[in-house]
């Protein structure tokens, strides 16, 4: 080694986690160095954006930390034998500090690439540094800070949503990209719109309870139910400005509408400046009585009457696809309501919702004794059971014989009245009947449809407020000549039975997998998780397989086990055009619990493909009850999930709509693989 990697290699020794490379990387990481020389007062890295992020080695000399805004006050200081600039390389974060010469500084630059080429190289190293950013620089202090004040509102039983926007506008989550921005996010906004409650634009006061009071557990016969369009919630008006939110079990969902209320109220600001004045505000007033009195003429009257306001031509656009023909009576509301949010938190149990669990538990349980003629604990040991968690479709369509009845008519009718799902192409033709198939049954309701029950499926249409709806096949009765055409013909039908559970969400899926497990255990011969996930590599509709799962709140590192060979080179063929990811997943405490630096981190230092809500929490139930006996050892355990989003890219994050030629596809290629592993 020359004098040059010497010195190197003397200040590599020095300092952690440098001292975890082995020589061959130290080598490669010298090779690759540059050396710069500062005189005093010189910069050495600038505030902002940086085109070219380096790393950089302080070996002699020091270099000073600078605010830009306060040039003359000094916040630290850097000395020799450390380094800096590894938020820019890891994050891709702009620069907040001024780094100066103190004196005459000799520097080592490590071009971004290869730091991070020494990243996926050397696994220790990776750990080693990740340990410093959390423990040392406390890089995700803001989601600690934002989780205890909730928790302190909790235990109060009352939160007012404005005292904590100072905490969510730290998070800077990654589906809020124009948090502070003046522009409006309409894509974030709609995002929130569709999972809080309809009347988020008037309503002030929300009880926020594990249980119905007992007064009014039947709340339906005193209360008006209110709408939530893109998550399910259990929610009542119970008097003008306030509603009762039923929670799901655990703290996900309750996170989960916290954080949305934060979103809409920041948003909500920046609508209401653009109303600024008595002139505006009366212009609302006016046209709102004129829609009402002129309801054919709604969407006429309110396009002309936006013209008129402080909004340009793509916030109109914006404002109506947030709320379509209905943007005068929200802008009217949302100057009254002036953000004003406060939430009275009533806990009843020191768990959430355990009862409903098992009252939706004792549903299942019926339901199997009345598909299969035991009860659940008494089942013969060789009828096998299998646990599906997927949606409420996918599984169904694939087993029931009526798409491939009126498949011909499905796609004939879609093509007459020029279909918009018929534009993309389609390398499977029976994606393209169950995507157009919702539409075509509305469109022709008095078309004979299979007896669900003949045919094997029964399904519950009560969640016990869980949310979760539930499809049991009995095996033993399925249509083995009009299953999907992808899945293989098995000789015989067999006996078995599959339970087939909606999507849980996050927490929740824990105590959901936890009943289940105690009602089937013995009898359990395979548990498969069919999910959709953000991804941090490949595109929208690809496919991932995690190796392992990270429960980002505890950091925890779940390995799994017991792969099934063959399975990426299989779900290639069944969904071509689409690459299947491998490695570790994110278990995340919310969608907007979770930032680019978060993200970022856990890509680069742990090496992850994707995040999701439920896996963690899933996964260690199963293990628990492996190791208890509860299930067999043996039983297989397979998590498999769709990309629906890109979290780190704007255009393909959540809050913008996967088209279905791009998630159909893969969603039913998962659902062919499992079934046809169970079948066969």
């Amino acid at each position: 080694m020359s004098s040059l990697h010497g010195d190197l290699e003397l200040l590599f020794e020095r300092t952690i986690p440098f001292r975890f490379l082995p020589l061959a990387e130290r080598q490669k990481l010298a090779g690759n160095m540059d050396r710069r020389v500062y005189v005093q007062g010189e910069t050495v890295l600038a505030h902002g954006i940086s085109l070219y992020p380096e790393f950089f080695f302080v070996q002699s000399g020091s270099v000073g930390v600078y605010d830009p805004r306060l040039p003359d006050l000094r916040n630290n200081l850097i000395p020799a034998g450390s380094y800096f600039g590894e938020r820019g390389v890891l994050f891709k974060e702009a620069y907040r500090f001024d780094f100066i010469a103190e004196e005459e500084t000799i520097c080592y630059a490590v071009p971004a690439q290869v730091f991070l080429g020494i990243l996926r190289s050397s696994r220790a190293f990776a750990q080693a540094l990740g340990s410093i950013l959390l423990d040392k620089q406390g890089i995700f202090a803001e989601f600690s800070s934002f989780s205890a004040e909730i928790m302190r509102a909790v235990n109060r039983g009352f939160l007012d949503i404005r005292g904590l926007l100072r905490h969510y506008r730290e998070l800077e989550p990654a589906l809020h990209p124009l948090l502070r921005s003046h522009e409006i996010d309409f894509g974030a906004l709609l995002y929130a719109v569709r999972r809080l409650p309809e009347n988020v634009t008037r309503n002030h006061t929300y009880l926020l309870t594990d249980d119905l009071p007992t007064e009014f557990s039947e709340p339906e016969l005193f209360f008006t139910a209110i709408e939530s369009k893109a998550r399910r919630r259990d929610i009542w008006e119970m008097l003008p400005g306030k509603s009762m939110v039923l929670l799901r079990s655990g703290m996900s969902d309750m996170v989960d509408i916290i954080t949305l209320l934060c979103l809409y109220a920041v948003e909500a600001v920046k609508i209401r400046s653009r109303l600024h004045d008595p002139f505006s505000i009366r212009l609302v007033e006016e046209g709102k009585l004129q829609q009402h009195q002129n309801p054919e003429k709604t969407a006429e009257l309110e396009s002309s009457l936006l013209e008129q306001l402080d909004f340009s031509p793509p916030e109109i656009e914006g404002l109506k696809s947030v709320w379509p023909r209905a943007v005068l009576p929200r802008l009217s509301e949302i100057v009254r309501h002036r953000e004003s949010i406060n939430i009275d938190f009533r806990r009843h149990v020191p768990t959430f919702h355990r009862h409903r669990s098992q009252a939706w538990t004792h549903q299942v349980a019926d339901a199997a004794k009345r598909l299969l003629g035991f009860e659940p604990a008494d089942l013969p040991e060789d009828v096998p059971v299998y646990i599906i968690s997927s949606n409420d479709h996918s599984v169904a369509n694939c087993l029931n014989p009526d798409p491939r009845r009126y498949g011909d008519q499905i796609l004939q009718w879609g093509k007459e009245i020029r279909h918009p799902y018929t534009e993309n192409p389609w390398e499977n033709t029976e994606d393209l009947i169950y995507a157009m198939g919702p539409d075509f049954w509305r469109a022709h309701p008095g078309l004979e449809r299979c007896n669900e029950l003949e045919c094997g499926l029964l399904r519950l249409s009560d969640t016990a407020s869980t949310g979760i709806q539930v499809q049991l096949v009995n095996i033993a009765a399925l249509k083995l000549d009009a299953l999907d055409r992808s899945i293989p013909r098995p000789g015989s039908p067999g006996t078995g039975l599959i339970i087939n559970i909606d999507y849980a969400f996050g927490e929740q899926a824990e105590d959901i997998i936890r009943n289940l497990i105690l009602l089937f255990g013995r009898n359990l011969a395979g548990i498969n998780v069919l999910g959709k996930a953000g991804a941090l590599v490949g595109r929208r509709g690809d496919i991932l397989i995690p190796d392992a799962f990270i429960e980002q709140a505890s950091d925890r590192f779940y390995p799994l086990s017991g792969a099934q060979p063959g399975t990426a080179e299989r779900l290639a063929r069944l969904v071509p055009g689409r690459d299947v990811h491998s490695g570790p997943i994110l278990t995340v405490a919310g969608t907007l619990m979770q930032n680019r630096r978060m993200l970022y981190f856990y890509r680069h230092i742990w090496g992850c493909i994707g995040l999701e809500m439920e896996g963690t929490f899933y996964y260690r139930q199963l293990l628990e009850a492996g190791e208890l006996g509860v299930i067999p050892r043996e039983v297989p355990i397979r998590f498999l999930y769709y990309v629906s989003d890109l979290p780190l890219a704007h255009r393909d994050s959540l809050s913008v709509r996967l088209h279905p030629s791009m998630g159909i596809p893969p969603l039913y290629g998962i659902t062919r693989e499992i079934l046809t592993s169970i079948l066969s």
